[in-house]
């Protein structure tokens, strides 16, 4: 069972109101499964090599509390199956021995000159093992709520600040971009569950609108063109604490 484990502290600089940001709470995960690829010979420059990348397809993300500014936290990732074209991979995060957050997400292995994913080589399957063991079982699809009128709606063109190694959106970007889309009244809402679909890739320069829904504790995000023709990624958080 190859389970890697990496700790950090907390940098004060990524966080808000002393606990750490939503965004940057997934990129330390993200940077996490990096560094076991790296400590397993098959880092990111490498794949890019032999002419394929991963790119994160779902993610369910559980919380039960966010770390603080200078905290030292240690967050345990492992490869927990591979189906066809789907590469499974778990995350648990600690802090002072307690458990804070758990999640779950779906890999692709993707072919950079075709843009699609392809089938896991069982090379690839077999340097990262597989313990089958996973948190969440299933990753559902986030449909818009019925019923439901719009909250809000912004623009926003896609910067080359947004964009990571395989030239577009950053998962955790997304996850920056939400927060902009919420309302004054629910602007400091902090999250507890977080599933994320991302269904098409957003690059350098696309235009779009990021629809925004409520429905009790619940936080619908819809990115979409801005003619909603396509849709890029759908997002559902539920609320931490009550919003008033």
């Amino acid at each position: 069972m190859k389970i890697f484990c990496k700790e950090y502290e907390v940098m004060n600089f990524l966080s808000s109101d002393g606990d750490l940001k939503l965004n940057q709470l997934v990129s330390y995960l993200i940077e996490t499964s990096n560094h076991q690829s790296i400590d397993l010979g098959h880092s990111n420059e490498k794949l890019l090599d032999l002419g394929y990348t991963w790119m994160i397809y779902k993610w369910k993300i559980k919380i039960k509390r966010y770390p603080r500014s200078h905290e030292e936290i240690k967050i345990k990732t492992w490869a927990s199956g591979f189906k066809n074209i789907n590469a499974f991979r778990e995350f648990e995060v600690y802090c002072k021995g307690e458990k804070i957050l758990e999640a779950s997400a779906i890999f692709l292995l993707v072919d950079i000159e075709k843009r699609k994913p392809i089938k896991i080589p069982e090379e690839v399957a077999k340097i990262y093992g597989d313990n089958g063991i996973r948190i969440f079982k299933s990753i559902d699809r986030v449909n818009e709520p019925g019923e439901v009128e719009r909250a809000n709606r912004i623009f926003y063109k896609i910067l080359r600040r947004d964009l990571d190694f395989n030239n577009h959106v950053n998962n955790a970007v997304y996850l920056e971009l939400i927060y902009e889309a919420l309302t004054e009244e629910d602007s400091r809402v902090k999250f507890k569950d977080i599933s994320v679909n991302y269904v098409n890739e957003l690059k350098f320069g696309d235009e779009i609108v990021i629809d925004f829904y409520k429905a009790e504790d619940k936080f619908y995000f819809f990115f979409k063109s801005k003619d909603e023709s396509q849709i890029y990624a759908r997002i559902c958080g539920v609320s931490a604490t009550p919003i008033s």
